[in-house]
């Protein structure tokens, strides 16, 4: 059956004018396109990290001194930052110029997501749930400043569309060995480089790997080709994954002696994860906004958990000589400033300050994350329902938004219960959505939701069972769900 082009080129069509005139609303009100490039101090970071690489080819957020070298950043991670590099060098280092191309890159996931979508919930509901993606207030927001949200989503549904092919490809007897083994080898690609573009995808590629096995399991009686060859392709996923996570790994392990990631995961543990549930534990959550602020006006207002934090840190750091213990403090530590101590072994120690927090009272840091993970799926409700000391709430504006996420998420629980669909159409969605809120609760920020909102619509949208559709993959809805052999 020919399939049509004219919704697809229609959507991009749409897109471009919504973010055209987004663009014009931000020129007009604020002065310029890039009014909200900078809103970020992160957005800072990568931009000077983008401009270290074009210029002097080294990741690092040094200031260029005449006779000294550039000193590696291992703060970030490179996804983002290196996105930003190759923007420069096609269209320049103007932040306007950067923020149209991240408007470019917008449009290209709304085209994205609906062809994602076509396949499984048929041309009418992904055309709606194109429309919906595009329209969704933070996805807009967020294009506008310099940050990884808009890339990671990108990263996120290129991922997803390379799990589709696998999905369909390992139940095609006939398709050669070699396009398996490029199929997994992206896959997994795409979901270690997820990671480097935000570490707050950690999780994912675990999570898929057991998606893989999960899905190898259940046909392994159905058809013996299908089965092994199910080893190539995860064995390309891993291998993959591992090359593009791993690499990273070792630079910093050549640079600081230390095989990580980066040196922030100990500092984000501590100050902002820990730190949110000791608020809860000693029932001053309203005061959250307030005692984890990094606001330059508000340096000087009591920070007691944060000040607690520094403390048990110069404790566990006590071999550390004095002087060097006492600039171990969050106003540095909590924004990635560089310490004369080894920010690794410091990130370590405040990973086990983190421990403590979280292991005094395990039931209210389940509680706290469980509660926190409504909050981040249904922002702004939260703010709505108890507003938070130290800001402004429009509560009428926060419950109408909030109860509009309350229902996608509603939806979104419900669709695949009424679908019945396929297990290789509902699990990346599902199963990355609840990798992203376990890897961010208990922090609620609205760019960690951005891309955890076309996962949300699709699961939403899925149609009803009995329907008579077929998935991209073959399978109808209802026989896919109990593990029917392909038809």
């Amino acid at each position: 059956m020919k399939v049509s082009h004219r919704p697809g080129l229609l959507l991009v069509l749409a897109a471009a004018l919504v973010h055209g005139a987004l663009l014009g609303s931000v020129r007009m009100r604020a002065g310029s396109i890039d009014a909200y490039a900078f809103r970020s101090l992160d957005s800072r970071e990568y931009y000077a990290i983008a401009q270290n690489v074009v210029e002097h080819g080294a990741f690092s957020q040094d200031k260029p001194r005449v006779g000294e070298p550039l000193r590696p950043d291992t703060w970030r991670t490179p996804g983002y930052p290196l996105f930003l590099a190759a923007a420069m060098r096609i269209v320049g280092k103007s932040a306007t110029a950067l923020v149209f191309v991240q408007q470019v890159l917008a449009v290209l996931n709304v085209w994205l997501a609906y062809r994602i979508a076509r396949g499984a919930v048929g041309e009418r509901r992904a055309v709606a749930f194109a429309v919906l993606f595009l329209l969704e207030p933070y996805h807009l927001f967020y294009s506008l400043w310099l940050l990884a949200t808009t890339w990671f989503t990108t990263v996120l549904l290129a991922a997803w569309a390379a799990w589709n092919e696998l999905a369909s490809a390992l139940r095609q007897v006939d398709r050669p060995e070699w396009r398996l083994f490029a199929t997994g080898a992206l896959l997994g690609a795409l979901c270690g480089f997820l990671v480097l573009v935000r570490p707050v995808a950690v999780l994912i590629p675990f999570v898929v790997f057991v998606g893989l096995i999960i899905d190898r399991v259940r046909f392994r009686n159905d058809d013996g080709h299908i089965a092994g060859n199910a080893f190539l392709s995860i064995s390309a996923f891993v291998l993959f994954g591992l090359f593009m996570t791993g690499g990273w790994c070792v630079r910093n392990a050549l640079h600081t002696g230390h095989a990580a990631l980066s040196d922030q995961s100990g500092v984000v543990l501590a100050y902002f994860k820990a730190a949110e549930v000791e608020l809860w534990r000693r029932g001053r959550a309203p005061d959250r906004y307030l005692e984890t602020s990094l606001d330059p006006t508000r340096r000087d207002a009591p920070h007691t958990v944060w000040e607690d934090v520094d403390r048990k840190l110069r404790e566990r750091l006590s071999d550390l000589p004095p002087e060097l213990r006492e600039r171990l403090r969050w106003p540095d530590l909590a924004q990635g400033n560089r310490t004369p101590a080894d920010s690794f072994r410091v990130s370590a120690a405040l990973t086990r300050v983190a421990g403590g927090y979280l292991l005094r009272n395990p039931l209210s840091t389940l509680s706290c994350c469980l509660v926190r993970c409504g909050s981040i799926l249904t922002f702004p409700l939260n703010l709505a329902v108890s507003p938070p000391n130290g800001i402004e709430v429009q509560r009428l504006r926060s419950t109408a938004m909030g109860a509009t996420y309350l229902a996608l998420v509603i939806a979104a629980l419900a669709g695949p219960v009424r679908g019945r669909a396929a297990f290789c159409v509902v699990y990346f969605p599902a199963a990355c959505t609840l990798a992203l809120l376990l890897a961010t609760t208990p922090q609620v920020d609205p760019r960690f939701r951005v891309p955890m909102i076309p996962l949300l619509l699709f699961l939403a949208l899925l149609p009803r069972a009995g329907t008579g559709r077929r998935d991209e993959n073959g399978y109808s809805a209802s026989s896919a769900s109990r593990g029917a052999s392909p038809s």
